[in-house]
């Protein structure tokens, strides 16, 4: 340790214990990277919250309970989005809220072996969507309203691929198109 002129204490870590010296909370940096950190411990030296920085300039929060799980976080990755997720007794994230890089707000839920199912989110132009994800996390069905408030069902192949469009056109006019494996359209009404 040194001590500056400047009454600066530098140090590569700190640790705060308590009476029986136990180590409560803990400040340094990462020895992978030399990312910041910050964490608080339980009694039995758990980490129950940890605070810190990555060298790609994310930031997060993990909050755990007492049996090491995490069940919460709260980040902000160095692209811009934000995200807070919630996890059940096993750590496994069920509910994430959200928003991209570019402000889209996001809601996911997730099945109980951790998989996204249910994603409901606003596009940059407040047009609301819900998706619906399968076991391999795709998407499968988008239901969701044109710009113009317009609903519209989209109904998408396991590769991705949209196959099928059912809604209503700004007009009122129903529209029910299907396309083939080459995106073209097979069929479609009116």
């Amino acid at each position: 340790m040194q001590v500056m002129r400047k009454r600066v204490l530098r140090a590569e870590g700190l640790e705060i214990v308590d009476g029986q010296g136990n180590v409560r909370a803990r400040i340094g940096v990462s020895s992978d990277d030399g990312s910041p950190f910050l964490s608080f411990h339980d009694p039995d030296g758990r980490v129950r919250a940890r605070f810190g920085l990555s060298s790609d300039g994310s930031a997060g929060l993990a909050i755990g309970d007492a049996d090491g799980k995490v069940r919460a976080t709260l980040g902000l990755a160095s692209d811009g989005s934000a995200s807070l997720a919630l996890g059940d007794r096993n750590g496994k994230i069920r509910a994430k809220f959200g928003l991209a890089s570019e402000g889209s707000p996001t809601f996911g839920l997730q099945s109980k072996d951790g998989e996204m199912r249910y994603v409901f989110t606003l596009a940059q132009q407040g047009s609301p969507t819900v998706g619906l994800y399968d076991q391999e996390g795709k998407v499968r069905a988008r239901l969701g309203l044109a710009a113009e408030g317009s609903p519209i069902i989209r109904l998408l192949s396991a590769d991705g691929d949209l196959r099928a469009i059912i809604g209503l056109a700004a007009d009122g006019t129903p529209v029910i198109r299907l396309l083939g494996k080459d995106g073209e359209v097979a069929w479609e009404a009116p």
